[in-house]
């Protein structure tokens, strides 16, 4: 159901119920949940049932944590911001205005900023875990391959860019390297 408001971009499959967004190219969306009054990154394949809220129980407006500091946005409705190439599994739900980095792998309940290239599966007993880039690389590849794209030598360049700046941010949420596993 595809409700008033929503920009949705090149190539992407939408279903389930969205409204208020901004959607980039080449997102999968194809499945029931619902997304509303946020932002999706370009490449995004967000599972079946995945869920946005945007709205919080007390109605009360939503704060958002910019550099490490909560700003209250005067909004009573604000639902994700969600960086490009993020993956949700089946029945992930993402609370109100939280803020999902590039390439982040989502499972379960996710009640808080999620930093870029990080599996995040706490609700499911899981420890914050990076993502290998070499996966990211090659997920990527394969994505763009779907859609009848080769992926640039500049676009893998700019992947391994984004990983090198954003390891600051993994080290200061805790993020451990190795492998993921579910407990």
């Amino acid at each position: 159901k595809l409700r008033e408001g929503s920009n949705i971009g090149e190539s992407c499959g939408v279903g389930g119920e969205v409204v208020n967004l901004i959607m980039h190219g080449f997102v999968n969306k194809y499945h029931e949940g619902f997304i509303g009054r946020s932002y999706i990154g370009e490449w995004v394949n967000l599972g079946a049932s995945t869920v946005t809220s945007d709205l919080k129980n007390t109605y009360g407006t939503i704060r958002f944590e910019i550099k490490g500091e909560r700003v209250d946005t005067g909004l009573r409705k604000l639902g994700s911001f969600i960086g490009d190439m993020v993956r949700t599994a089946i029945g992930t739900k993402i609370y109100t205005g939280k803020k999902i980095g590039v390439a982040a792998q989502l499972y379960g309940i996710i009640a808080v900023n999620v930093p870029s290239f990080t599996i995040y599966a706490k609700s499911l007993g899981a420890k914050p875990t990076e993502v290998y880039l070499e996966s990211v690389i090659n997920t990527q590849r394969k994505f763009m391959s779907s859609r009848k794209m080769n992926m640039s030598k500049n676009y893998e360049v700019l992947i391994k860019k984004l990983f090198e700046i954003t390891e600051r941010e993994r080290r200061l949420f805790g993020v451990k390297k190795g492998a993921f596993k579910l407990t």
